[in-house]
């Protein structure tokens, strides 16, 4: 594949490489997306990020909000409403916490681990029908790579906020 020389920005030198994967990771999450927006519906369908907070529980299991916000690099304050809405819609389960009653537990409901697992399991069919050239390994190196991108993207992240100043 032949990279563009030109930057993809005037005046900001051209790092061809990491532009690429930038334009690269951009047109994935824009396609992404088209597959959410005919799944993740407002009339009754789970929108992104309560698709978000039912994957944690369901990944991890019974948690705090506030251990589910950090996970997904959110304000608590966020996910304390999400976790509200997705309560009355009976898609999550909450009860106080042994340890601290002041804290509460939430836990995936029976309800929201069915409509989570409807979710993937159409996001699934679409992708496979989507990448049917592509085998399996090749699909296993492509998420590796991915994974190990957005680890080392995270990290940098981190690291350059906690060697900011704080202002105080």
């Amino acid at each position: 594949m032949q990279l563009a020389q030109e930057p993809l920005v005037p005046g900001v030198e051209r790092d061809a490489s990491a532009q690429e994967l930038l334009e690269g990771v951009s047109s994935l999450v824009r396609a992404v997306r088209c597959i959410e927006h005919r799944h993740l519906t407002p009339d009754g369908g789970l929108r992104r990020s309560d698709a978000s907070v039912l994957k944690v529980l369901l990944r991890d299991g019974e948690q705090r909000g506030g251990e589910i916000a950090a996970k997904l690099g959110v304000d608590a304050s966020v996910v304390s409403r999400q976790l509200t809405a997705l309560e009355a819609d009976g898609l999550v389960s909450r009860r106080p916490d042994p340890a601290d009653a002041r804290v509460g537990l939430v836990s995936l409901a029976p309800h929201g681990k069915a409509q989570l697992e409807a979710l993937y399991s159409t996001y699934t069919q679409q992708l496979r029908t989507a990448l049917a050239d592509f085998d399996d390994d090749a699909l296993l190196v492509a998420a590796e790579t991915m994974q190990r991108i957005a680890r080392a993207i995270t990290e940098a992240a981190t690291g350059v906020r906690r060697s900011q100043p704080t202002g105080d």
